[in-house]
């Protein structure tokens, strides 16, 4: 794992992407308080500049128990800020061009 250790070693902060490196092998079920006490203090950096806690990200949603690694992961990118999800109102749909027949939209 390509983390950032601090002087005594012990993970202090990552990117948002690797979050399940991270989690990867915490016992499940687990709660918040938990994994707050193992890794709250690891920063999360966010890929458009910014960062969090995972404490901080954690305790959006509250105390909460999670049965599995897909559980804690969702809660993490649930409860991470608007910089972690790139530009805002960000689209990657090409607009329209005038006098181009693109057919209906769709929706995937």
């Amino acid at each position: 794992m390509d983390f950032t250790p601090n002087a005594d070693d012990r993970l202090v902060s990552l990117q948002v992407e690797r979050i399940d490196e991270l989690l990867g092998d915490t016992d499940f079920p687990t709660t918040t308080d938990e994994v707050v006490a193992e890794f709250g203090d690891v920063v999360v950096e966010y890929a458009g500049g910014g960062s969090e806690s995972l404490e901080g990200i954690l305790r959006t949603a509250g105390d909460e128990e999670y049965a599995t690694t897909d559980d804690l992961q969702l809660a993490v990118l649930n409860g991470v800020d608007r910089d972690a999800v790139g530009r805002p109102h960000y689209s990657d749909r090409d607009p329209p061009v005038s006098g181009v027949d693109r057919g209906p939209d769709q929706s995937f």
